[in-house]
């Protein structure tokens, strides 16, 4: 899993006081409703005309000169959530307090992301793409969580950010990875997924490790009927002994029933028969640091998952 180990108790003891403050906030507004606006076309922005404000919504567009305003929107009555973008920036989200004036950057960049949920003014899910501003490579989608860890009016850092896997349906597609180049080496089942592993290829040993390790692009598809998830792969090298084309059962993995390598142009596809257990997935590429058994190769990593309970 992406979140770190590292945060686990702090998320707790947080995710205890976000609800807490969330909830008392303000009992006319639910902490769950996030209303909204298409800024860019209405100007509108709803907030309370009873309260006190240091900061109204026109101060607020006045900050945004050098940027487009992709969305405006209220979190309960005090907050107002901004998301803009600079040219060759990925988007940024700022939150501001009406009453205080105050104004935090929520730490989602570089990526380029999208709000899931406002939980509250202390609390938001954000869906990575996988993509960002600062580099080429594309990871699989996942969330960022923003967490309030102070309330400070003079700085623009009172949150941090907690990293998840996103579980998709087995029928939502997602893609990855941006090196080509690679060998297909290894395929490794695992109790609720599967692994492949890729090394450099004859020649190419310089690209592969130029930057960072990464699989090479890969997308996902499904087939309803068969019950079968594809796994695409940008490659059609791979190592000898792999057997191609012939269906390699998995008794011991609780949602693949069994799995095939089908070499198909210049692409290698990875055709998985899931059980009817198997209801969601998620993806992610782990980079195997020098050193490391075997050494330097990149990973794609996919998990399967029953319903979410």
């Amino acid at each position: 899993m992406r979140k770190s180990q590292l945060f686990f108790t702090m998320t707790t003891v947080l995710s205890l006081f976000i609800i807490s403050s969330g909830c008392s906030s303000d009992s006319k507004n639910p902490v769950n409703t996030v209303n909204t606006v298409n800024t860019v076309n209405s100007g509108q922005v709803n907030a309370s005309p009873q309260a006190a404000y240091k900061l109204t919504p026109d101060d607020i567009k006045k900050r945004y000169e050098d940027a487009e305003i992709k969305n405006i929107q209220n979190i309960n009555t005090d907050f107002i959530l901004v998301e803009s973008q600079k040219e060759t920036f990925s988007n940024r989200f700022d939150l501001y307090d009406l009453k205080t004036g105050e104004m935090d950057i929520l730490p989602t960049m570089p990526e380029y992301a999208t709000l899931e949920k406002a939980e509250n003014e202390n609390y938001f899910i954000f869906l990575s793409s996988g993509r960002n501003s600062e580099s080429p490579f594309s990871k699989f989608p996942y969330l960022i969580k923003c967490f309030r860890i102070k309330r400070d009016i003079d700085k623009e850092n009172d949150f941090i950010t907690v990293y998840e896997d996103r579980y998709f349906n087995l029928n939502e597609a997602v893609q990855a990875g941006s090196k080509a180049g690679s060998l297909l080496s290894d395929i490794n089942i695992t109790f609720d997924g599967f692994e492949v592993l890729f090394k450099p290829s004859q020649g190419r040993k310089m690209d592969f490790y130029a930057d960072a390790t990464d699989i090479p692009p890969t997308k996902t598809s499904y087939d309803k009927n068969k019950n079968q998830m594809i796994f695409e792969i940008g490659t059609d090298q791979l190592v000898k002994g792999l057997k191609i084309s012939v269906k390699i059962n998995t008794d011991n993995n609780q949602y693949i029933s069994s799995y095939e390598i089908i070499r198909k142009d210049d692409v290698t596809q990875i055709a998985v028969n899931l059980r009817d257990t198997a209801k969601r997935y998620t993806a992610k590429i782990k980079r195997l640091p020098n050193g490391s058994m075997p050494d330097g190769f990149s990973v794609l990593s996919v998990e399967f998952a029953g319903e979410e309970g």
